[in-house]
């Protein structure tokens, strides 16, 4: 079977991708996209499945300009729509919130929700996912994270809004990309 990389950890927005459109692939996660594309340069994987461009906020990274110098190949691509969710470790609100951890994407791609909330700062993580575990470890009950649904139930971690992002359409181009 061909190894697939892609961001992590698991639950993040690549791996729910892999799941929906992949199943049949065995995951290697890593945690940047420069690891991810070292990765693939290096043959320890054969295959990546990399975020590409968001409906609402455009490419994301510089992964296009990645694949194209590195003489990789796009050989599928998948559009997957893209539901944000915030969470928390402790009961939480809008307004008893300070600060919010996650992929810059998904922070980008809130910013109308959250702009009756100039109290809260915005921190970035790797990964929506990782937000997660950058959010446990800091052990503030102010704090929250902007994931997957998938990701905050895997985590057990309290539901303070659905559907946060700013367009209702958001979607994800993902690409599966090889040397």
């Amino acid at each position: 079977m061909t190894s697939l990389g892609l961001l992590g950890p698991e639950h993040t927005y690549h791996d729910i991708a892999r799941k929906r459109y992949l199943p049949h692939f065995n995951p290697s996660f890593y945690n940047s996209f420069d690891d991810l594309f070292g990765a693939l340069k290096e043959g320890k994987i054969n295959r990546a499945l990399i975020a590409l461009k968001n409906s609402t906020s455009g490419l994301v990274s510089n992964n296009l300009e990645r694949i194209k110098k590195g003489g990789y190949c796009v050989i599928e691509e998948f559009e997957m729509p893209i539901h944000l969710c915030l969470g928390s470790c402790h009961p939480n609100t809008l307004t008893s919130i300070k600060k919010i951890y996650s992929h810059p994407m998904a922070i980008k791609e809130t910013q109308m929700y959250f702009r009756k909330y100039s109290h809260i700062t915005f921190i970035s993580s790797e990964s929506t996912a990782g937000a997660i575990a950058e959010l446990k470890n800091i052990h503030d009950p102010h704090a929250a994270v902007i994931s997957s649904k998938e990701a905050l139930n895997e985590h057990s971690l309290l539901m303070i809004s659905e559907n946060i992002e700013d367009e209702p359409n958001n979607s994800t181009t993902f690409g599966l990309v090889e040397k």
